[in-house]
C-alpha cells in the first residue's frame, strides 16, 4: 500500500497522547498478559513457468523465495530507507529481509493462523504483525525482538496512524480497537448493532477515522472522544446509498471529501463534516436490479484520491469475472475523465505523488498508468499467481508486490516517465 511521506517525530510524540486522553469508552490494558534473493537485472534465462499459456517475461530486479513455496504471500510493507521488507504469509509467520541481498533479518513467529498484516510505523521503530485469528504482535526493528502481544476475535484488518504510535484494529465482532505502542494500552469503539467495519482510512487529519461497514454503513469518529461525528446510513434499496459491503474507502486532503465503493458496483462521493452523499459516480449494476444478487457481477474493489493537489482526480478499479476497468474521476465536474480496461481484475491501486498510478491484478501484473492521458505506461510480469498486496517505496523509486505464487518480488520504478 502507499504511504503517505510524514515528518519524523520523536517517541514521546504528543500525538499519541491527543489520540488517547479523554476517551469515553472502556479502557484496558491488554498487555497484562535466510531467504532466497535472486537479482535478475543481468539474468535474460528465467526458467519459471509463466501462467497460463502466455508467455511471460520476467520484469523484477529481485525475486524473494524465503517463504514456504506452497504458501500464499498476503501482505507487505517498506522501511521509510528502502532497505527493510516485511511480507507475512500463509505459513502462520512474516519474514523481515533485506531489499538487496535477501538476508532474513529476524521471522515473526507465534501466530495461529495467516500473517494478513504487516507494518513499519511512522519512523520504523517498530513493526507490527497480525493474524486472520486475532494475534498481534510488535516487533521492535532494532533489537528483532516482540515487545507485546495480545489477542483478539478474528481480524479484518489493520493499519498505523500516519503520525503517532497508535495502531488500529478492526474485528469481525464488529469492535474496533486502537492501541497506544508500545505500552499497548487500548481503547474500544464498540460494534453498531452488530455491524462490522469493513475497511477505514485515518482522515488527512489525523484526528478522524472513516469506517465503512458491512451492510453499507460509513461513519466518521473522533479518535481521541470516539464520538460519531457523521453517518452516511446504508440504503437497502440500493438507489441513493450503499446498500451493502463497503470495499474501500479514501479521504480528500481537503479532510472532508470520501469516496467510497461497495461489492454492488457503487461508487459514491459524501461529506465526513456532515455525512450528506455528493454524489453517486458509478452504479455498474443499475440496470441488474438489486432483487437477483447473481446478476451483479461488478465489484468496485479499491479507491484512491490522487495526491498531487494540482490533478484533483480519484481512481476506481474493479473486478469483472477475471478481467477489470480502472476508472479515473474529474472530482470537481463529478465526471468519468478516464475508462481503461485491464486484462486481470484490480486487486490493488496506489498513486504516486504524479499523475502516475500503479494497479496490480488478478493476471500476476503490475501495471503503470497516465492518468491524465488513460494510457498504460507499462506492465511489470513475473508472478505466477494473483498479486495480493502492493507496496509503493516512500522515494518512489520501488514497487514491492507479493502474490499467491509464494513469492516477493521488486519492481524499479524509478524509470516510469513523469507527464
Amino acid at each position: 500500500m502507499l504511504h503517505d511521506d510524514t515528518p519524523p517525530l520523536s517517541s514521546d510524540s504528543s500525538d499519541d497522547e491527543m489520540l488517547m486522553e479523554d476517551y469515553a469508552y472502556e479502557v484496558i490494558d491488554v498487555d497484562e498478559a535466510g531467504g532466497e534473493i535472486e537479482d535478475l537485472s543481468d539474468n535474460e534465462n528465467d526458467t519459471d513457468v509463466p501462467m497460463g499459456n502466455s508467455t511471460q517475461d520476467e520484469d523484477a530486479a529481485y525475486i524473494f523465495r524465503g517463504h514456504n513455496d506452497k504458501s500464499s504471500v498476503f501482505c507487505c510493507s517498506l522501511s521509510k530507507n528502502n532497505e527493510l521488507a516485511a511480507t507475512g504469509s500463509e505459513e502462520d509467520k512474516a519474514l523481515v529481509w533485506n531489499t538487496v541481498s535477501g538476508e532474513i533479518l529476524f521471522e515473526c513467529t507465534g501466530h495461529k493462523d495467516s500473517v494478513i498484516f504487516v507494518g513499519f510505523n511512522f519512523n520504523d521503530t517498530y513493526l507490527a504483525s497480525a493474524d486472520m485469528a486475532g494475534t498481534i504482535k510488535l516487533w521492535q526493528v532494532r533489537d528483532k525482538a516482540c515487545i507485546w502481544d495480545t489477542s483478539l476475535d478474528d481480524i479484518d484488518w489493520m493499519k498505523w496512524h500516519d503520525s503517532a504510535n497508535v495502531l488500529l484494529a478492526a474485528v469481525q465482532t464488529g469492535e474496533v480497537y486502537m492501541f497506544k505502542m508500545p505500552e499497548g494500552t487500548c481503547r474500544v469503539f464498540p460494534q453498531v448493532h452488530g455491524d462490522r467495519a469493513q475497511t477505514g482510512v485515518i482522515l488527512p487529519d489525523g484526528k478522524r477515522i472513516a469506517l465503512g461497514y458491512l451492510s453499507g454503513m460509513i461513519r466518521v469518529l473522533d479518535l481521541r472522544t470516539g464520538t460519531a461525528l457523521s453517518t452516511v446510513e446504508k440504503d437497502p434499496t440500493g438507489l441513493h446509498r450503499h446498500s451493502n459491503c463497503i470495499t474501500s474507502l479514501d479521504c480528500y486532503t481537503d479532510n472532508n471529501l470520501l469516496i467510497s465503493t461497495s461489492v454492488n458496483g457503487k461508487t459514491m462521493l459524501s461529506s465526513a463534516n456532515n455525512g450528506k452523499v455528493i454524489s453517486i459516480l458509478q452504479d455498474l449494476n443499475a440496470n441488474k436490479g438489486i432483487s437477483n444478487p447473481e446478476l451483479n457481477n461488478f465489484s468496485v474493489e479499491v479507491a484512491a484520491f490522487c495526491k498531487d493537489p494540482t490533478f484533483p482526480v480519484a481512481a476506481t478499479g474493479t473486478i469483472e469475472n477475471s478481467s477489470g476497468k480502472v476508472y479515473i474521476w474529474d472530482i470537481p465536474r463529478q465526471v468519468l475523465r478516464q475508462e481503461i480496461f485491464q486484462e486481470g481484475g484490480v486487486t490493488r491501486l496506489a498513486w504516486t505523488s504524479t499523475s502516475i498510478l500503479f494497479t496490480t491484478g488478478l493476471d500476476g501484473v503490475l501495471r503503470s498508468f497516465d492518468a491524465r492521458a488513460g494510457s498504460c505506461l507499462r506492465s511489470f510480469s513475473g508472478h505466477k499467481g494473483v498479486i495480493l498486496d502492493l507496496y509503493i517505496s516512500r522515494d518512489e523509486k520501488k514497487a514491492l508486490t507479493v502474490s499467491d505464487d509464494s513469492t516477493a518480488r521488486i519492481f524499479d520504478i524509478s524509470s516510469i516517465p513523469v507527464t
